[in-house]
C-alpha cells in the first residue's frame, strides 16, 4: 500500500469505529511515519506549525493508543505500517467483519458540510456534558449556543455532535456563513434525509417545514446551524432577521413548538428571538450562553503553540486578559511566537492586548451597533469599573431615557459585549482596551480636524471620580492622546496652539453650549503642562482663568 492508500484506509476505519475523521495533525504523522525517510517528532515539527512536545507528548501517543484499541494490539512508530497492511482486507468488529464497502456506507448517515476539524481540542468537559444531558436524556428539541466572536462555539458544537453521534440517525452540519435562503437549507436537509426515498420535495416552504417535521419525528436527527447571526439585524434590537430572511423565525418557532424526536443547534454570536422567547430551564428549548476558557485549558492552547514563561504566572495573566477566548489566545500565541520567540514575560511588558487580528475580530462586534451601543461602550472604557444604568444615564450626552438605555443594556449583554455584577456593567479586559484605543484614535482626528464629536458627548477625566480612577483615565486615555498628538504636530507649543485654538471657537462659537468638549480640552491643556506654574490638573477654574490670562 502506498501513502495515500494507507490514510484512505484508516480514515475510513477510524470513521467506522469511532465516528469521526483523522485530524490534519494525525494525517501529518501518519504520513511521515509510512514515507521512506521515516521522520521523527522533531523533524516533523520543523516541517510544521506544530511544537515537538505536542507532537511527542499529545497527537503521537494518542493516535497510537487509538490504534491499539481498533486493531487489538500494541501499535507504535515501527510497527504501524506492516500492521496496516495485513489488515487492509477486513477488520474486526463487534464480534463480525466490516468491509471497505461497509465502511463508506457509515459516512451516508451524516454530513459534516464545512464542519471545522476539532480533534485539537481543551477543556469544556461542563459545557459538554451539561449540553449533552440536555439533548440525549431531556430530548430538547431545540439548542441555542451563543456568545461573543472567538469564544469556541463551532468547535464546541463538532465535539458535542461528534460525541453524541451514535444516539442519532443522522447528522448534518451548515453554516450560515454565505447567508444562504432557507429554502437552501432546508432542501439541503431533505435531500440529505430523504436520498434514499427518492422523495420529490414540496414547492412551498410551509409544506418543506412540515416534510421536514415528519422526518424528524421518524428519526432522530441532529441538526446544526452555525454563523446564524450573519441573518440577524444590527442595532438594539437583538434577535430580529435581515429582510429576506424574516421565514427563519417561523422555522426555529415551528422546531421548537412541534413535537419530534430530534434536535437542532443553533450557534449564533446573539440570540434569536425565537429562542429568546421559547427558552427555560425545564423547557424542551434551552440556551447556553458560552463563557471563555479556564486557566487550564488556555495555558494548553499556549503551550501547543509554542509559547512559554518563567513563571506560571505569566501564562496565567495573559489567559486572564484575554478572558480565556480561545481564538484571541491562539492569534497573541502567534504573535509571542514570531516576535518574542515564545517567551510570554517579554510579550506582556509592553501591555499591549489588541493585535490587528484581534481588532478586526472586535471590529465586527462594533459594526453591529447602533449609536448608543457605541456610546455606552466607551463611557465603560472611560469609567474603568462597573456602573450602574442611573450612573450610565447622568454621564451620556445629549440624553437618552431609562427605557431606551435599557433596551441598548439589554442588546449589549445579549451579544456577550458587557459583563453584569450586582447591577452594574463592566468591560472585559480586552474590550476595554480596544475602545480605549477606539476613543483615543477618535479623539486624536478630531483634534486634527477641529470637528468635535466624541469629545463634546464624553468626557475624558472625570474629575468627581475617586482618584485611583483619575490616575487610571490619565495612563491610559490622556497620556496615549498626548502622545499620538505630539507626534502630529512635532512638538508641545504646536499642541498647545492648537488646543487653545479649540478653546477660543468654542468661545466664540458655542459659549452656552453645555458639552463636554471645554471641560477635554482644558484636560489635554492640563496634563501637557502639569508642570505650569504648581496649578490643579484637576480644577479647571484654575485652568479657564490661565487660558484669560495667556490670552
Amino acid at each position: 500500500m502506498n501513502v495515500e492508500e494507507i490514510l484512505n484506509f484508516t480514515d475510513a476505519l477510524i470513521f467506522a469505529k469511532k465516528g469521526k475523521h483523522l485530524s490534519d495533525v494525525q494525517r501529518l504523522i501518519i504520513q511521515a511515519v509510512c514515507s521512506g525517510t521515516r521522520q521523527c517528532y522533531d523533524k516533523i515539527a520543523e516541517n510544521s506549525n506544530y511544537s515537538p512536545n505536542y507532537l511527542k507528548q499529545d497527537v503521537g501517543p494518542k493516535l497510537w493508543q487509538l490504534f491499539s484499541d481498533i486493531f487489538n494490539v500494541k501499535i507504535t512508530k515501527n510497527n504501524f505500517r506492516a500492521t496496516v497492511e495485513s489488515q487492509a482486507g477486513l477488520v474486526s468488529h463487534e464480534g463480525g467483519v466490516i468491509h471497505r464497502d461497509q465502511i463508506c456506507m457509515t459516512d451516508r448517515r451524516q454530513d459534516w458540510g464545512e464542519a471545522p476539524d476539532a480533534s485539537i481540542f481543551y477543556g469544556r468537559s461542563d459545557e459538554l456534558a451539561r449540553l449533552e444531558q440536555w439533548i440525549v436524556t431531556e430530548d430538547c428539541r431545540m439548542l441555542g449556543l451563543v456568545g461573543m466572536g472567538g469564544i469556541g462555539k463551532t468547535h464546541l458544537s463538532v465535539k458535542l455532535a461528534e460525541q453524541i453521534q451514535e444516539q442519532f440517525d443522522y447528522v448534518i452540519w451548515r453554516s450560515l456563513r454565505n447567508a444562504p435562503s432557507l429554502q437552501q437549507i432546508l432542501e439541503s436537509f431533505l435531500q440529505f434525509i430523504a436520498k434514499s426515498q427518492e422523495t420529490d420535495l414540496p414547492a412551498t416552504l410551509d409544506k418543506k417545514i412540515s416534510l421536514l417535521i415528519d422526518y424528524l419525528r421518524k428519526h432522530r436527527c441532529l441538526l446544526v446551524l452555525d454563523d446564524v447571526e450573519t441573518i440577524l439585524c444590527g442595532g438594539d434590537c437583538t434577535g430580529f432577521y435581515k429582510q429576506d430572511y424574516e421565514d427563519y423565525g417561523d422555522f426555529f418557532k415551528r422546531l421548537g413548538e412541534c413535537r419530534h424526536n430530534s434536535c437542532l443547534v443553533v450557534i449564533s454570536r446573539e440570540k434569536p428571538k425565537e429562542i429568546f422567547v421559547m427558552q427555560g430551564e425545564t423547557l424542551p428549548v434551552r440556551c447556553l450562553n458560552l463563557r471563555g476558557l479556564n486557566v487550564s485549558a488556555g495555558l494548553q492552547i499556549l503551550q501547543l503553540k509554542g509559547c512559554c514563561c518563567n513563571l506560571d504566572a505569566e501564562c496565567t495573566v495573559l489567559v486572564k486578559k484575554y478572558s480565556g477566548n480561545p481564538l484571541a489566545l491562539k492569534m497573541v500565541a502567534e504573535v509571542i511566537q514570531q516576535l518574542f520567540e515564545g517567551d510570554v514575560g517579554e510579550f506582556l511588558k509592553y501591555n499591549s492586548l489588541v493585535i490587528d487580528e484581534i481588532r478586526a475580530l472586535l471590529q465586527q462586534h462594533f459594526n453591529r451597533l447602533s449609536e448608543l451601543g457605541n456610546t455606552i461602550l466607551y463611557w465603560l472604557a472611560i469609567n474603568r469599573e462597573p456602573v450602574s444604568i442611573g450612573k450610565l444615564q447622568s454621564d451620556i450626552y445629549p440624553g437618552f431615557s431609562k427605557e431606551i438605555l435599557i433596551k441598548t443594556l439589554k442588546s449589549l449583554v445579549q451579544r456577550s459585549l458587557i459583563e453584569t455584577k450586582e447591577n452594574h456593567f463592566y468591560l472585559q479586559p480586552l474590550l476595554m482596551e480596544y475602545m480605549s484605543s477606539l476613543l483615543i484614535e477618535r479623539v486624536c482626528e478630531e483634534v486634527e480636524t477641529g470637528k468635535l464629536v466624541l469629545l463634546k458627548s464624553h468626557t475624558l477625566l472625570k474629575a468627581e471620580a475617586k482618584d485611583y480612577i483619575k490616575n487610571t483615565q490619565i495612563n491610559f486615555i490622556i497620556q496615549p492622546i498626548l502622545y499620538k498628538l505630539l507626534a502630529v504636530f512635532k512638538n508641545q507649543s504646536n499642541l498647545e496652539i492648537r488646543l487653545e485654538e479649540i478653546i477660543s471657537k468654542l468661545q466664540v462659537h458655542s459659549p452656552e453650549e453645555s458639552s463636554y468638549a471645554a471641560g477635554n480640552i482644558l484636560n489635554l491643556l492640563c496634563q501637557l503642562q502639569t508642570n505650569l506654574n504648581g496649578y490643579n490638573c484637576y480644577d479647571l477654574n484654575v485652568w479657564q482663568a490661565y487660558l484669560q490670562d495667556v490670552n
